[in-house]
């Protein structure tokens, strides 16, 4: 018959859960690659090994991910990583500013599909192109770091909740939405947090 015809021409289309797997991972590919900006496997890598030697269980989690979610989330904790050492990578303030307005533009530009010349930007930009990152957490953490930088500690608990909403939460809201592609659900996930 011409069912068995069609599958016969086609031998990926067998119904094992492998040749599943393997055929969505490739439509995801080849979607994203059709959306914009296709990430280059030296930024790839460096973000890799970035999360890798600074945030260990990060790598560990990240790697029991499934792998079309993997460079998203070595992006997304890779950008993490390298806010988060601003503050401690000078001790001008005014520089550290300055660092963080380079990454609200990096960010703005990298959602664009246009990054510059950066690996973690090149990632990210890679990471949106599939679609559902949201620009307000990436944003929310940048501003919570810059707030940082004038405070040593926490006035109170309030505080300190807040900072970690705006750091970690919005990194796990970041983590999610790049997971939700994978679960097919999209952005609007992210909106019932």
């Amino acid at each position: 018959s011409r069912r068995q015809l069609g599958r016969q021409r086609h031998p990926f289309r067998r119904e094992s859960s492998t040749c599943k797997t393997l055929c969505r991972l490739l439509e995801t590919m080849l979607a994203r690659g059709r959306r914009g900006y296709q990430t280059s496997a030296k930024a790839l890598n460096y973000c890799v090994e970035l999360v890798q030697e600074r945030d260990v269980e990060r790598y560990l989690c990240n790697l029991s991910a499934p792998a079309a979610v993997r460079p998203a989330l070595f992006a997304l904790h890779a950008f993490n990583l390298e806010t988060a050492r601003v503050r401690s990578s000078t001790r001008e303030p005014q520089i550290a500013r300055m660092r963080f307005v380079w990454w609200r533009s990096t960010v703005t530009a990298a959602l664009r599909g246009e990054p510059p010349d950066n690996p973690v930007a090149q990632a990210l930009a890679g990471a949106a192109a599939g679609g559902g990152l949201t620009g307000r957490f990436f944003h929310q953490m940048l501003e919570a770091r810059e707030d940082d930088v004038d405070t040593t500690q926490p006035a109170d608990r309030a505080e300190l909740l807040r900072y970690c909403e705006r750091t970690a939460g919005s990194l796990l809201h970041l983590s999610l939405e790049a997971r939700a592609r994978e679960w097919e659900i999209g952005p609007r996930f992210a909106e019932s947090g």
